[in-house]
């Protein structure tokens, strides 16, 4: 079994974007995120950073290391990066150079601000025809809310995600932020599937896209079923399901009453409780569902006795679906991650040797992964435009005079 020491993954085959070429503008998590799932399927990832701090996630949640926050190492291994100054024309014209030799862009500013710069889609169409460019942004190019900022806390909030969590509630809570920027995640997820799915348009038509993803749309179409069902429901009668959370003599599991009778019968005979199935209230599918809240309570009764570890047992041995609450050090740490080597070891320029997380995609005949460390600012800056563009020494320093670059990478 892989230990915690695993390096990436050796490729045994290119991966499945392997001489796809992307250039990134975009920070934080949405824009970076797709550009890092692009980045682990072998595409070639050139970020291009803010002139002339770069991607303000650097800087987010670390003190002791600038530059190496949490957010901009996970959201950013195995890219290239360049720091351009955008506000020059110089530095507009090496970007459309850029965008000439590559197939996929991903810009994630508020709708507008890549047309000011000159870089906006017309621009970069006829700079490559066949270009895929990707905006993501908080609503999307258009509609009322298209110029507002986006950020992951205003989609969790209006595209009733929160309301989810919280004020459907019996008795209704007061809402709280969560601890993960879901609305984020999940546009660069739903990012990702598009750019893809353009790729693959591509090599059957020739024809470039614009792809249009906000945090709101992603986040407000990936709800299971409640806004289906709300669609068409008395307001006053909107019904969530809540997957239940039981307390036990040393932490949490969670463990399904229902939804079918199947798996109430389960729970029973875990309990071995099997005379409930005779009672009144839960002898029938919908004698369980019309009383779910008390059939939830003896469940937790029961649960209540035993430890995490036991509870997990006896469900396991009924085919009950459970699982304990981990802590976040326990869930990076668990048996599961290192088998599928969820986090491996990356030598970081800055920090060394470090854990970093890795792809959740699989494939049975390539290996997808992360492929190396985030980059320093401005490391790649040389190498892009002598490779990628095919700049001698002389045409670099003069950007680097110009202050059209910054930093050398070192």
């Amino acid at each position: 079994m892989p230990t915690e020491s695993a390096q990436p993954r050796t490729q045994t085959a290119p991966g499945p974007l392997h001489g796809v070429r992307v250039l990134e503008f975009s920070a934080l998590i949405a824009g970076p995120s797709c550009a890092r799932f692009l980045a682990d399927h072998g595409a070639e990832v050139i970020k291009v950073e803010r002139f002339p701090g770069g991607d303000i996630s650097r800087h987010s949640f670390s003190t002791e290391n600038p530059e190496r926050g949490a957010m901009f190492l996970q959201h950013n291994a195995g890219k290239r990066s360049v720091c351009i100054d955008l506000k020059q024309a110089e530095g507009v014209e090496l970007a459309l150079a850029l965008v000439r030799e590559s197939d996929v862009v991903i810009e994630a500013f508020t709708p507008g601000v890549m047309d000011r710069l000159g870089l906006g889609y017309d621009a970069l169409r006829r700079a490559k025809p066949s270009i895929i460019v990707c905006s993501i942004s908080g609503f999307g190019q258009t509609g009322p809310n298209a110029t507002r900022p986006g950020y992951a806390h205003v989609s969790h909030a209006m595209s009733g995600w929160l309301a989810l969590q919280f004020l459907h509630r019996t008795p209704p809570e007061r809402p709280r932020g969560p601890g993960i920027a879901i609305g984020d995640t999940t546009a660069g997820l739903t990012a990702f599937g598009a750019v893809c799915a353009a790729l693959f348009n591509r090599e059957r038509t020739g024809a470039g896209e614009h792809i249009d993803i906000s945090l709101f749309d992603a986040l407000f179409c990936s709800n299971d079923f409640t806004y289906q069902a709300a669609l068409n429901a008395d307001p006053d009668n909107i019904q969530v399901w809540y997957h239940p959370v039981h307390a036990t003599r040393d932490g949490y599991v969670t463990a399904n009453v229902g939804p079918d009778m199947r798996a109430w019968q389960s729970v029973c005979k875990a309990m071995d409780r099997e005379d409930l199935l005779e009672d009144p209230r839960f002898d029938t599918q919908q004698h369980v569902n019309d009383n779910s809240h008390a059939a939830a309570e003896l469940v937790s009764d029961w649960l209540a006795t035993l430890t995490s570890k036991e509870a997990q047992s006896i469900l396991d041995a009924h085919h009950v679906p459970c699982a304990p609450v981990l802590t976040v050090d326990q869930a990076v740490r668990q048996p599961q991650v290192i088998e599928r080597e969820l986090t491996v070891s990356v030598d970081d320029p800055v920090l060394g040797e470090m854990r970093t997380m890795n792809s959740a995609f699989r494939y049975a005949h390539s290996t997808v992964g992360v492929s190396g460390p985030a980059p320093r600012l401005g490391e790649h800056n040389d190498a892009v435009l002598t490779e990628v563009l095919g700049y001698d020494e002389q045409a670099i320093n003069i950007l680097h005079e110009q202050g059209v670059l910054q930093r050398r990478g070192r």
